[in-house]
């Protein structure tokens, strides 16, 4: 059994949040259900299950550690070509962060559902002699 109290504040801005996607159905019952809601999008479905929690995540894969159980149990659901999974994590600045639930790996993801890739960084690559592809020579310690 989870410990704590139902995120209610939490749970009305969530739904408030859903109800620019969709229609929202609310599911009634406990906090051990695999989701607090769905949205039903003109193309897909959404199973939605919402927390809080006392920090922001840095990286996606955060929550599937603090989060085991619950993403475990809303992995449970479904998941086809017309069916998405998200879990939300609201932080007690009222920040809030979406994450999509796949088979194989979470995504961060935008309040409306869309996938905003991160930038992508260069990386430095050094040849044999130690030559960088602008290059410069490394003249420290080799990898």
């Amino acid at each position: 059994m989870t410990k704590g109290r139902r995120p209610l504040n939490a749970l009305d801005e969530a739904l408030e949040i859903a109800g620019r996607r969709g229609s929202v159905e609310q599911v009634s019952g406990r906090r051990e259900n695999a989701f607090d809601f769905i949205i039903i999008e003109q193309d897909r479905v959404v199973f939605v299950k919402v927390k809080r929690s006392q920090t922001s995540f840095v990286f996606p894969l955060e929550i599937l550690y603090k989060y085991q159980r619950e993403v475990a149990s809303l992995h449970r659901v479904a998941l086809t070509r017309v069916t998405a999974r998200e879990y939300w994590v609201r932080s007690p600045n009222r920040f809030w962060q979406f994450f999509l639930i796949r088979h194989d790996s979470v995504v961060e993801i935008r309040a409306d559902g869309m996938y905003v890739p991160y930038a992508v960084n260069p990386i430095m690559t050094m040849d044999v002699s130690g030559t960088a592809a602008d290059g410069t020579v490394n003249s420290g310690s080799s990898f």
